[in-house]
């Protein structure tokens, strides 16, 4: 899977689809490639047990985000195993459960298919970019193939350690994202004559600088108290982040004691704007730009809307000197969250202990987007949770690596996410 390259852009993730056909036709399964455009389509594979009972879905999406190869220390495709690794682009996010699912997949139809309900298998496009043709095709247009009770998809099962605990966490839900460009405006001119005012590129720095200074208002719901109360010990600073109006400062203290831990709490307490990209148009180095485009990720929590945005936005650069714009990327998409507990996170905790017996399981809201965001809004009666457990490395080796240079994943962590997400299957569709 790793060399198939289905970098995002282009993607091309079809062939991940016609692989895993394939695959599972070799193994006596059959299923269906779907979604649009043709080359970006996904695969879908149902096995039924022919009696009443629960759905389950295994999600996992094909493409993967582009990769440097000069910068890595192996081919970023080149899916090589060693040092008791596999390597390369989507090892971590995602192609290790598009395997490890396909595994449990087949396991489980070769032990005779689930007792009760229906397993489910899905691979899809696009999640990197929006998932145009990916997952939010699919609830779209193939509700039949995948509206289930239950979906168990990429995110959470990464541990960590504090003080003799090994904490395992278990994304209920996920905060929404707000894609947007600010359009800087200025003067044009030769640049031998500087500009006292209008110079574009100058009021993009500006809004750059108020955007990354601003500080939204504190807002205190049960995704970040649900992580203060598992991951802080002292009672007094405890109840200070749990209190919107001394959370800013207990959480520089909780930086000074445990900054990985105050870097997992902080966004979850509302806005984090991020600008990633700023270009301008001017035609060369001697000429100043009219136009200066700064493109800024926003996070917010749920039922915030695209309106909530544009007025923070507008509070961050309020007094600040340039004349800009504001367009959308893509459509704003709220965040949702699924129930929690339930039946389903009572089985992911049993099996779970079943194979870490020191385990504990916390519920945390993902502060990024996933492919169950589209499952929660199009199914309401869906429960829908990130959980794809590591068992030899924790928080500290494995988030570092996604998204990054030599990405990586242990052989033995691979091999427990299916013989786990297996065992959920045969737990739940009992």
């Amino acid at each position: 899977l790793i060399r198939i390259d289905t970098s995002n852009p282009p993607g091309d993730e079809t062939r991940v689809a016609e692989h895993m056909l394939r695959w599972f036709r070799e193994r006596g399964l059959e299923g269906e490639i779907v979604g649009e455009p043709a080359e970006r389509a996904g695969f879908v594979l149902r096995v039924d047990s022919g009696r009443p009972g629960p759905s389950l879905l295994l999600l996992a999406h094909e493409d993967v985000v582009p990769a440097n190869a000069p910068d890595w220390r192996v081919p970023p495709f080149s899916g090589l195993i060693e040092g008791d690794y596999v390597w390369g682009r989507g090892a971590l996010d995602i192609k290790n459960l598009v395997a490890a699912h396909a595994v449990a997949t087949a396991r489980v139809a070769a032990a005779g298919g689930p007792a009760a309900g229906a397993l489910v298998y899905a691979c899809t496009a696009d999640e990197e970019e929006g998932s145009v043709g990916g997952a939010r095709w699919l609830v779209d247009n193939r509700p039949d193939l995948v509206h289930t009770d239950y979906v168990i998809n990429e995110g959470g099962g990464h541990f960590l350690e504090r003080g003799g605990r090994r904490i395992y966490f278990l994304e209920s839900g996920e905060k929404g994202t707000a894609q947007f460009r600010l359009i800087v405006k200025g003067e044009t001119g030769h640049a031998s004559v500087p500009l006292r005012n209008g110079n574009a590129v100058v009021a993009a720095a500006r809004v750059v600088e108020a955007l990354a200074a601003h500080e939204a208002p504190l807002v205190v719901d049960a995704s970040s108290e649900d992580l203060v109360r598992t991951l802080v010990d002292a009672p007094r600073l405890r109840e200070r982040l749990r209190d919107p109006r001394t959370a800013r400062a207990a959480l520089a203290e909780l930086a000074r004691r445990d900054v990985q831990v105050a870097d997992m709490i902080e966004p979850l307490y509302g806005f984090a704007f991020s600008p990633t990209i700023v270009r301008s148009n001017s035609v060369a180095v001697n000429v100043f730009p009219t136009r200066v485009e700064v493109s800024v990720d926003c996070r917010m929590l749920a039922g915030h809307d695209e309106q909530e945005v544009l007025t923070e936005v507008r509070t961050a650069l309020d007094g600040v000197e340039a004349d800009w714009d504001l367009e959308w990327i893509g459509p704003v998409t709220p965040g949702n969250s699924s129930p929690y507990p339930s039946r389903f996170s009572e089985v992911i905790a049993a099996t779970l202990k079943r194979h870490v017996p020191d385990a504990e399981l916390a519920v945390r809201h993902s502060v990024g987007f996933t492919d169950s965001n589209w499952f929660r809004a199009a199914f309401p009666d869906t429960i829908a949770y990130n959980f794809a457990p590591h068992i030899v490395e924790g928080y500290d080796e494995v988030t570092p690596r996604i998204h990054n240079v030599d990405e990586r994943i242990h052989v033995r962590d691979l091999a427990f996410q299916a013989l786990f997400v297996e065992r959920v299957a045969q737990g739940l569709l009992s």
